[in-house]
């Protein structure tokens, strides 16, 4: 290895080293004065990325022995293992919270550590392995990889189901930050095991040092995503001085300014009116604002316009209406089919979701308009 070569890979790995102890220190100890009160509910998985950082500590014997393929194939195999795991439990912290005891998602670990002590003990020169026990590594490493692998594919269908939850149950608008963030991030995980995966099975110091300067900059973005440091809370006047002006009794909250000429409105109502009642599009399984938004020819500002300035509340709510009225239809004029296959027919996920609109709008039970 030249002298140039090995200054690049010393100083790439460095690099990722400290950034991602800086990530550690800020994930675990930094706080902003406006989020203190409730730091944990707003950001549930900080201990859980923060544990990815500090176990970045652990490619110190490739730091220190640049070019040993000993050490390569040790670090490349525990970025391998470890991020797998780490981030399996840190989306659980973040999109499912209200799983209290994590304990038994540590215990992944133990067949990683298993895997990675001798690799780990070899790369220190603590030990002399027999010779061919590379190959065994490697086909540990990939045995695991398989099962962590199929975990992270899980998890993301696991998110993907409660995002359509969120939409159908809560009625929660596609623009929202946790439901926005659910659906850009849920596929990161996978993705970076298929990239270390392919830095692992490469097995070559200039694919580990690409790695590296890709992860110094993911990093460096995730932080500042998740946690920036400048963020403020922006608190209106009025509610500084205590007062509450949307529940302030007789106060006149100003009306939001049109964007839409009326004939523009005119033409994106009527149209959406037709395909809501003629088209019968609120019928489709997990629809979201894009579809309608690609069908009238729009952007999601003038159809949000359009949706409130036509009585509703939200897209989903829109949606959750017409999908209730269809349902009282179909019941009455099927009173002997199943509520189960009606809620299909009607665009809901399950029985318990149209419960659920039913519910929300202040309806009877679906059963309780079958006996009438």
């Amino acid at each position: 290895m030249t002298d140039t070569a090995y200054t690049i890979f010393y100083s790439a790995n460095l690099a990722f080293i400290v950034t991602h102890l800086y990530g550690w220190l800020l994930k675990w100890f930094y706080k902003p004065e406006a989020y203190k009160e409730h730091f944990h509910e707003l950001f549930p998985a900080q201990r859980a990325v923060g544990v990815i950082y500090l176990l970045q500590i652990f490619e110190l014997p490739y730091l220190l022995q640049i070019g040993d393929s000993d050490a390569l194939l040790y670090v490349n195999a525990f970025s391998l293992l470890c991020f797998s795991i780490q981030m399996l439990i840190m989306c659980e912290g973040y999109f499912f919270p209200e799983i209290k005891h994590r304990l038994k998602g540590y215990w992944l670990f133990i067949p990683a550590i298993v895997a990675l002590l001798p690799m780990f003990l070899q790369a220190v020169n603590l030990i002399s392995l027999p010779e061919g026990w590379r190959v065994w590594a490697v086909g540990a490493v990939s045995i695991l990889f398989c099962g962590y692998f199929s975990l992270s594919v899980r998890m993301a269908l696991r998110i993907r189901n409660a995002v359509r939850r969120a939409n159908e149950d809560q009625y929660a608008d596609s623009d929202d930050f946790p439901v926005r963030f659910a659906n850009l991030i849920r596929w990161v995980p996978t993705l970076v095991l298929l990239l270390l995966a392919i830095n692992f099975y490469a097995d070559d110091p200039w694919v580990k040092f690409g790695r590296d300067i890709l992860f110094i900059g993911a990093n460096v973005w995730f932080c500042i995503l998740t946690l920036n440091p400048w963020r403020k809370i922006v608190v209106s006047e009025n509610h500084e001085n205590g007062e509450d002006t949307e529940n302030q009794e007789g106060s006149d909250k100003p009306d939001t300014p049109h964007l839409l000429a009326d004939d523009r409105f005119d033409d994106l109502a009527r149209r959406l009116e037709a395909l809501l009642t003629e088209e019968q599009i609120f019928t489709e399984p997990h629809i979201t604002s894009d579809t309608l938004t690609t069908k009238l020819g729009t952007n999601s500002k003038y159809l949000a316009e359009v949706i409130r300035r036509s009585g509703y509340q939200s897209f989903y709510d829109m949606i959750s209406q017409h999908r209730v009225r269809h349902a009282i239809s179909l019941i009455h004029q099927h009173p002997d089919e199943r509520l189960a296959d009606i809620a299909e027919q009607c665009g809901f996920s399950s029985q318990a979701s149209m419960t659920k609109a039913f519910k929300a709008q202040g309806k009877e039970t679906p059963s309780t308009y079958r006996g009438m």
